[in-house]
């Protein structure tokens, strides 16, 4: 038998225990939410419906959680709302551990132990082989005895899944047990991808820069006037991730208080932007460049996307507030003309 140590555990999975860590993780959030403290949870960020909706559910359920799992395609954020509920439930003074979930099995005594009375995120269940999903039913049940027994140190307190697809996907196209499934499905949160939620791209796009102003000491607000309608328009493969790592970059190229397009990195239709070293706490990064479904429907038109037209509809808004409501200077700011704004307008609102 191999001795691992909790040290190399942390070491391995990427986990950030200290105390300093976690409160900087939360400053960053705190700081990034409070310019839209309506609109954010934790970690996250949302205005649109699908988000609202989200957030709602964990909140109500956060409290009371002990199994759970989280679907979502790569890169839409499933570690990060792991982690916000996490910050929310009943283990949030422990340590919050993710793990590979096929890898959990060689560590299973130091992932246990180093994980007792707090979290463990099992990452990607549909990598799972048959005898391992054998072996984590047989965990499941080991942890509803601790719990029974009144013995909840000596196990986490709360255990979730990851997965890129849906479970029930997962039963036929990964030959996912029934009975599994059947555990991983009783409570669920669905992360959408970002070209479902097009209208949070300018609230995070914002919560980036404030959260990459935060870190990196850098007086970076957020996107100029310019900037959004490349963002809107891009499929977003990689999801919120790749924005984030959009918005990295582009902060870093900043050279005043407001990103401009000339800071953008190339954004590439079904091509996704970002790298290991800047990904955020989503560990789905570093599984390589193969996207679970397609980035985008070739047949689908940006331009009649309502959530799309939601979000121009409200930038151009904001700019306009921002001039007193002249048109000229707002057409200016946004870089179209006059006749193009009247007509964004126009369409927009009809």
């Amino acid at each position: 038998m191999i001795l691992v140590s909790g040290q190399q555990i942390r070491e391995q999975f990427g986990e950030q225990t200290s105390k300093q860590s976690r409160d900087q993780l939360l400053h960053q959030a705190a700081s990034a939410a409070a310019k839209h403290p309506e609109w954010s949870l934790g970690l996250m960020a949302g205005r649109s419906l699908v988000m609202q909706r989200l957030f709602a559910q964990m909140r109500s359920t956060a409290p009371h959680l002990r199994i759970a799992t989280l679907e979502g395609q790569s890169g839409t954020g499933k570690e990060t709302a792991a982690r916000t509920l996490h910050a929310l439930g009943p283990a949030a003074s422990g340590i919050f551990l993710p793990c590979p979930a096929p890898h959990f099995f060689e560590h299973l005594p130091a992932v246990i132990r180093e994980s007792r009375d707090g979290t463990l995120l099992l990452n990607h269940i549909e990598d799972l082989t048959a005898a391992q999903q054998a072996r984590l039913l047989d965990f499941l049940q080991w942890l509803d005895h601790q719990h029974a027994r009144r013995l909840p140190d000596s196990a986490p307190r709360q255990v979730f899944f990851s997965t890129n697809l849906p479970v029930r996907k997962l039963v036929s196209a990964f030959s996912l047990r029934i009975d599994l499934a059947n555990r991983l499905t009783v409570i669920r949160f669905t992360l959408p991808p970002l070209r479902e939620r097009r209208e949070d791209i300018p609230l995070l796009a914002d919560f980036f820069a404030e959260r990459f102003s935060v870190t990196h000491n850098k007086p970076v607000r957020g996107l100029g006037p310019q900037s959004l309608p490349r963002l809107l328009t891009h499929p977003w493969p990689g999801n919120v991730r790749e924005l984030e790592n959009t918005i990295h970059a582009a902060a870093m190229a900043c050279e005043g208080q407001w990103i401009r397009p000339i800071d953008i990195p190339s954004l590439s239709p079904g091509f996704s932007v970002g790298s290991t070293d800047l990904a955020g706490p989503d560990n789905d990064a570093g599984r390589g460049s193969r996207q679970d479904t397609p980035a985008e429907d070739p047949s689908h038109d940006p331009n009649h996307d309502p959530n799309l037209d939601r979000a121009i509809l409200r930038h151009i808004t904001l700019v306009l507030a921002q001039v007193d409501g002249n048109k000229l200077r707002a057409a200016r700011l946004l870089g179209i003309s006059r006749s193009t704004l009247y007509r964004l307008l126009e369409s927009r609102r009809s």
